[in-house]
């Protein structure tokens, strides 16, 4: 994901999270503040466009629950979308952690980097 300076560190911040557990984008948007600071928040403005690019890089899927017994009514009330790691997910997140080096580590992306480093390999970690 290139282009704008932080949309490595939002791929990072997403692919990591939901390596952690699948969540719906409220809930990935909490805990990317929650992980980044008030000072970092990022808005559905960037999320989603992000979310977008994850899914159409097979890199996440959407899980879309199905309510069968839900009156006509409320079916108009739309459901939560659940996003997962794909395996070629998880992969790209190993090639992102993988990435060493000053640029990795600058303010911009350190405390994403570190927010995850449990999940880097050994050898990366040293």
């Amino acid at each position: 994901m290139g282009g704008r300076k932080g949309s490595g560190v939002l791929e990072l911040a997403v692919l990591g999270l939901l390596h952690e557990s699948p969540m719906h984008g409220y809930e990935l948007r909490k805990r990317l503040n929650a992980l980044l600071g008030m000072f970092r928040a990022f808005s559905y403005g960037s999320l989603y466009p992000c979310l977008k690019q994850l899914l159409a890089r097979g890199l996440i899927v959407e899980d879309r629950p199905e309510e069968p017994n839900v009156a006509l009514a409320l079916q108009s009330r739309r459901s939560k979308i659940v996003y997962k790691l794909t395996a070629d997910g998880k992969e790209r997140l190993q090639e992102l952690l993988a990435e060493a080096g000053p640029a990795a580590w600058e303010d911009e992306g350190f405390g994403v980097h570190f927010a995850f480093f449990s999940h880097t390999r050994a050898d990366v970690r040293l």
